[in-house]
């Protein structure tokens, strides 16, 4: 019951009210129901209320780089849609990334809960960029006006585009000719196709949290001299460009007078810590060659210290890409034409000289890999100080 007198303005941190002007604002895009908004204000005369008139879900568990990659598009329903509300659902390691997007209004993670909430939503448009069958699933069983992306099941029991844009987002993820020769498109022309719009070069979207970016400067330190980040990550085996190559090109930028800091996920600690154990033992110290297990957020902010790239086709790709930092470029399995903006000059691709080389990762190695091994550091270290030379 709400008494007829509600606390004095101190305690409520807003104007008195009575039971004639208490109200709720469910359409406000602050409203959460059941507990105060972020604001901290009643809903009667409150300056933050944002009506919203139009719902969407994206749909994109896991694959940070392809978050990076599609980040511009909720900026761009916003813009066309400015009452949009946008909500994506994804894995919970993944979550972090999405909510340093501002235009995201909600992160739903993905697990039994939201799965049983779903259903009982109602959404405008729906985009299902997931290309696994258990979470294309979901789309048959989400209430929506408008569906586009890929969803699972029907008489096949296979993935199956919804709608005439998704055919090429569909195709790319069938056989290796529509990635590797017909494909001219980068993902986000490809996301930005399922939902209808026309990708415009817009940036991608990354709002690092500043305690994040605080701690990597502590990391770094403010020695002076050129910042060089070894991003050694790679969602698959046959992405990764081996050891002994980085450290050919590790030893080469510290002759150079270079400061190096070590990337890599989770999965490739051995592979960094491995690195930066060579280097030690030549006489690279902290100040020199800079490695910690890094937090998402804190692995989001490095790249925005250092001067130039050097990284494979992986999340640290992207990552360096949203800072639009000089980058070089290790392509094996992958097509360049899938990830790199095509209004960016600041990446120089350097590729494996194997002719099945990009496979899309269909490979005919049967996984064993191989092609990023012939990428060569020296011409690797070149593409590097022509950048460092450039800035």
């Amino acid at each position: 019951m709400i008494p007829e007198q509600l606390p004095d303005k101190g305690a409520f941190l807003g104007p008195v009210h009575t039971t004639d002007t208490f109200e709720i604002h469910p359409d406000c895009r602050h409203f959460v129901g059941g507990r105060p908004c972020r604001y901290w204000q009643p809903c009667h005369g409150c300056p933050h209320h944002d009506p919203v008139d139009h719902r969407v879900l994206i749909l994109m568990l896991g694959l940070l780089g392809d978050m990076l990659i599609a980040s511009p598009l909720p900026k761009r329903i916003r813009a066309e849609k400015p009452a949009a509300y946008i909500t994506w659902l994804a894995d919970e390691a993944c979550a972090p990334i999405l909510r340093m997007n501002p235009y995201v209004d909600e992160v739903l993670v993905h697990n039994w809960e939201s799965a049983a909430q779903l259903p009982s939503r109602r959404f405008d448009a729906v985009y299902s960029f997931e290309r696994t069958p258990s979470a294309a699933a979901l789309v048959d069983r989400i209430n929506a006006g408008h569906k586009a992306g890929l969803a699972f099941g029907g008489p096949h029991h296979a993935l199956y585009p919804m709608g005439e844009a998704a055919m090429q987002f569909f195709r790319q993820n069938t056989w290796n000719d529509y990635r590797t020769i017909t494909n001219s498109q980068t993902w986000t022309e490809l996301y930005f196709a399922v939902a209808d719009y026309t990708y415009a070069g817009e940036p991608y979207v990354l709002d690092v949290p500043e305690p994040a970016r605080r701690r990597v400067a502590s990391l770094l330190g403010n020695r002076s001299g050129p910042r060089v980040c070894l991003n050694l990550g790679g969602s698959l085996p046959t992405k990764l460009w081996p050891v002994r190559h980085w450290a050919e090109l590790a030893d080469a930028l510290l002759d150079q007078g270079a400061q190096l800091a070590v990337l890599g996920g989770p999965s490739d600690r051995d592979a960094c810590e491995a690195l930066v154990r060579h280097l030690r033992m030549r006489g690279a110290d902290e100040s020199r060659v800079a490695y910690t297990p890094l937090s998402l957020e804190e692995a989001a902010a490095l790249p925005g210290l250092i001067d130039v790239m050097v990284t494979g086709d992986s999340f640290g790709f992207h990552l360096a890409l949203a800072h639009e930092k000089p980058t070089v470029l290790l392509l094996g399995p992958s097509n360049g034409a899938e990830v790199i903006p095509k209004h960016l000059a600041n990446v120089t691709a350097l590729r494996s000289a194997l002719p099945c080389s990009p496979c899309a990762h269909q490979v005919a190695c049967g996984g064993v890999g191989g092609c990023m091994d012939t990428i060569d550091p020296a011409a690797v270290l070149k593409a590097t100080l022509d950048h460092l030379t450039a800035i």
